[in-house]
């Protein structure tokens, strides 16, 4: 990922200045217009506009001036293959940092006008909420605060990598966390079945059949982190362990030791050999190893589900003991199911053959 500053798109398109509505209520100054990069067909250069719309504030919303914007993948390959385009022209960007200046809230949300905030975009077809503009909309529980003692723009690549590891251990594999000065319990994948009208049919498998409450990962289990390095993956290691699990990540050791080392990677196993990897994996986890996460790539998390699927026999107990190791049967017939014992999640591609047992 990297981080492109708003005002230096201005600068290098020189458009003409904006006329601008009398001084807001916070005491900043709300335009008229703005700027926003469209891009108007797959297969084309982005287009840069001048005088459009502010986005409209609807209730739960807060307008941000945004200041700097983290660039994802998905931004080149949405341009150059047309993936995940609605209706041209598009106007992309997943997350930004910026100042709040307006909001439409109630007294739930405890962000302020001025603060900082990193804004997470996790509906692309609302096109109020995307970043490449000089005022964007976030929802109140997408934004961030960014602590005054933090760069703002060592934190615009940080917000679609802290969703996808959230997503990755909260509903994909079923780690509960805790929340609040209080430390009560927060389960997001038992909060993700509370609403079903609400769960895109594209994920219903995922979310309702894919884990039941007995296979969910428990405080003291391993997980098994491919390209623990990533940015993403760097997030998925800081919240397992807050969620009490133990890591084993693999990584280019010569670059990354120090760095993973310091976010609480229990095992270190270096990526240069794949099958003496996967031996010291079995040496230094003799015990039960249910879940991973692959973030590179189709041939990795190959790799990461022939580690779990040799693992199969070391889960069972005796029959009749319920355990997260050993659940009990169920039906896949019935939603709130969940037939596999163990749980791989990859982010960056699907395997071409797939194992019953993961």
């Amino acid at each position: 990922m990297a981080v492109a500053s708003s005002k230096t798109i201005v600068t290098i398109a020189g458009a003409a200045a904006i006329t601008a509505f009398p001084p807001a209520t916070y005491g900043k100054v709300v335009p008229y217009s703005q700027r926003q990069l469209l891009l108007h067909d797959p297969r084309q250069p982005y287009r840069l506009h001048t005088d459009r719309e502010i986005p409209e504030l609807r209730f739960g919303d807060l307008l941000v001036e945004v200041h700097g914007i983290g660039l994802n993948p998905i931004d080149w390959k949405s341009a150059d293959f047309g993936l995940v385009l609605p209706s041209p022209p598009c106007l992309n960007g997943r997350e930004f940092i910026g100042k709040v200046i307006a909001s439409e809230v109630d007294q739930r949300c405890k962000l302020q006008p001025g603060e900082w905030v990193l804004a997470v975009s996790t509906d692309y077809r609302d096109f109020r909420k995307s970043a490449f503009q000089e005022y964007a909309i976030v929802c109140c529980y997408n934004a961030i605060r960014i602590p005054k003692h933090v760069d703002p723009f060592k934190v615009a690549p940080m917000g679609v990598a802290f969703v996808a590891a959230g997503l990755s251990l909260g509903v994909c594999l079923g780690v509960t966390f805790t929340k609040g000065p209080k430390k009560r319990e927060f389960n997001l994948l038992e909060n993700a079945r509370w609403y079903p009208e609400d769960v895109p049919d594209d994920i219903a498998e995922e979310v309702f059949d894919a884990l039941a409450p007995c296979y969910q990962a428990q405080p003291g289990e391993w997980l098994l982190v491919y390209g623990a390095s990533t940015v993403t993956a760097q997030i998925v290691i800081q919240l397992a362990k807050i969620g009490g699990l133990k890591v084993a990540g693999v990584a280019d050791l010569g670059k990354h030791r120090q760095l993973l080392q310091s976010l609480g990677t229990d095992i270190l196993i270096d990526r240069s050999d794949l099958d003496q990897a996967k031996r010291d994996i079995k040496r230094l986890i003799p015990g039960s190893l249910r879940f991973a996460i692959d973030t590179v790539g189709p041939e990795t998390a190959a790799w990461c589900q022939q580690v779990l699927a040799e693992r199969t026999s070391s889960r069972y107990c005796s029959p009749g003991k319920e355990t997260p190791t050993n659940p009990p049967p169920v039906d896949p017939t019935t939603r709130g199911g969940g037939s596999k014992l163990s749980h791989l999640v990859a982010m960056t591609g699907c395997l071409e053959k797939l194992n019953l047992n993961v």
